[in-house]
């Protein structure tokens, strides 16, 4: 129903108000900064039906002066094409990750966890905002993230409230305008992707170099009193395979299985969308998994990479812990995208296949009780839930216009009604097939919505959690696919705030046809060679 434009304003800012009332109650009680004390922190309103911008207020802070104890400090990690089940945690025999794995011991590991979009962009641009890709805007190669969406993103909103924020590593997300995402941290240590010795090949490891730069980031905060939220984007295990030469020993007498979902053909039982488009997973796999010796290989040697990761997180958690700062510091560790192993005869990511959109999420809050470590949360959660959640957790309201939800009651143990399904997508043209989809507790739906007639897949994941038989054919499906399509465009509409479902960006969006069509021929090129030699 059409609501007066009045009546959304009185509607909203009643809502504000009363969120700016129980925050500085709740301050009050816990010994917190309140409106109206020194300090100023931006606040933005917005029409919770999807309405512009309708009014603002500064919201006053002030660090508190008793200690640090008052708000949580946070620390995020996030890895580089980090699928889920590259973690001991999750089952994985192989791979060394003990001080993560230690994350997952003190607090709550997601095992339904997926980012929205399987690329590196769109990804952290909803980590940032809490919004899907189709909402935020924000592409692979041409399109930027709006400056006032990333003024409502979580690092911005906590260094309003008094936050000492900082960045290291892969930063990921350009922001348009003339907007210089430096001047929103107090700590901005980005690094260029592509190289891991930036100090040249004899130099330190880009990893152990954004763990040093994490600890010179804890002990500069020794003297001051506000709460910190460093976040620290790993470029590992991303290409190129260049593992710390300390770590080349490693996994040497391994051998890795093969699984059965594997495939050393293409393409395997997937529609022809992906045969006329998907180049460079294509080429990806044809130059690194194309056998058992080369995919054992390439698959080590990112083993390699998240174990140096993991041995940096140990660091940097012992220094918090020497600090005096793990008590009161909540950690986050995920990935932005996951990655085919040749599963689907497919690499790399970008589509939503499991291995592509399902990754790790592991939330340690050590003020929680006792009841809630270990534990393995299997609701379905998504990347655009991250930002909500630390701003709940700080004690700060979320923008109406975040399109996740608070992990917060999942976290206490608490009965809540949740999501019972995540929307997927993916929308850059250079990475071809564009699709969309749902992702239920028992069903996977895709749509290839470009071709025409549009394509389709759909697996029962109860059955076939692999996604080995598309069913989209068979018309003892079709109620089921009829179902999810119109719970799949109901989301569109929700989330991109147009009767269609889709902004007229998706279609118009700018690419570089001479990229794809590069890698097409450098995937003949090698396709050629490689039977040459057979």
């Amino acid at each position: 129903m059409h609501r007066p434009p009045q009546a959304s304003f009185v509607r909203t800012l009643l809502v504000f108000l009363l969120a700016l009332t129980v925050q500085s109650l709740a301050g009050l009680a816990q010994g917190q900064p309140t409106p109206g004390r020194s300090g100023t922190a931006t606040g933005y309103v917005r029409d919770p039906a999807g309405g512009g911008v309708l009014s603002s207020a500064r919201l006053a802070v002030e660090e508190p002066s008793h200690g640090k104890a008052a708000r949580p400090n946070f620390l995020i990690l996030l890895t580089d094409d980090q699928r889920y089940d590259d973690l001991g945690s999750s089952g994985n025999t192989v791979i060394q990750t003990p001080h993560l794995d230690s994350l997952a011991q003190r607090g709550v590991r997601f095992r339904n966890f997926f980012v929205t979009s399987s690329i590196c962009m769109a990804s952290r641009a909803s980590y940032f905002t809490g919004r899907v890709e189709r909402s935020h805007g924000c592409n692979f190669y041409y399109r930027t993230l709006a400056p006032e969406a990333w003024e409502e993103s979580y690092p911005v909103l906590l260094r309003h409230a008094g936050y000492r924020t900082g960045f290291i590593g892969k930063f990921g997300v350009a922001v348009g305008g003339q907007h210089k995402p430096t001047n929103d941290f107090t700590t901005f240590r980005p690094f260029a992707e592509g190289d891991y010795f930036p100090q040249g090949k004899n130099g330190p490891h880009l990893t152990n170099i954004e763990g040093d730069l994490a600890l010179e980031f804890l002990r500069q905060g020794e003297a001051s009193t506000a709460p910190f939220c460093l976040a620290i984007s790993f470029f590992a295990p991303h290409d190129p395979m260049q593992p710390d030469p300390d770590l080349q020993e490693l996994y040497r007498d391994v051998t890795l299985p093969v699984p059965s979902t594997v495939r050393f053909e293409e393409l395997v039982g997937l529609p022809s969308a992906y045969a006329e488009a998907a180049w460079y997973p294509r080429f990806h796999r044809l130059a690194h998994i194309s056998d058992p010796l080369s995919r054992q290989r390439y698959i080590l040697d990112r083993y390699r990479l998240i174990t140096g990761v993991d041995r940096v997180v140990g660091r940097i958690l012992a220094e918090l812990r020497r600090l005096k700062l793990e008590e009161n510091t909540v950690v986050i560790f995920s990935s932005d995208n996951g990655f085919h192993y040749g599963e689907h005869g497919l690499s790399t990511k970008f589509y939503l296949h499991e291995n592509s959109v399902r990754v790790p999420l592991i939330v340690v809050d050590p003020r929680a009780s006792a009841a809630r470590t270990g534990v393995v949360e299997g609701q379905l959660a998504a990347n655009i839930d991250v930002a909500p959640t630390i701003l709940e957790l700080a004690g700060l309201p979320a923008p109406a216009a975040m399109q996740g939800r608070s992990l917060v009651p999942l976290l206490r143990g608490e009965a809540t009604r949740w999501r019972d399904a995540v929307f997927l997508e993916n929308l850059a043209k250079e990475r071809r097939p564009m699709c969309d989809g749902l992702r239920t507790a028992e069903w996977k739906y895709i749509t290839h919505f470009e071709q025409r007639p549009v394509q389709e897949e759909l697996y029962r994941l109860s059955t076939d959690p692999e996604e080995l038989e598309n069913l989209a054919g068979k018309p003892e499906y079709d109620r089921v696919r009829a179902d999810l399509g119109a719970r799949l465009q109901a989301l569109r509409v929700e989330y991109s705030g147009v009767a269609s479902g889709f902004p007229e960006w998706i279609e118009t969006q700018k690419e570089k046809t001479e990229n794809w069509e590069d890698y097409r021929k450098r995937y003949l090129r090698l396709r050629s060679q490689q039977e040459a030699r057979r």
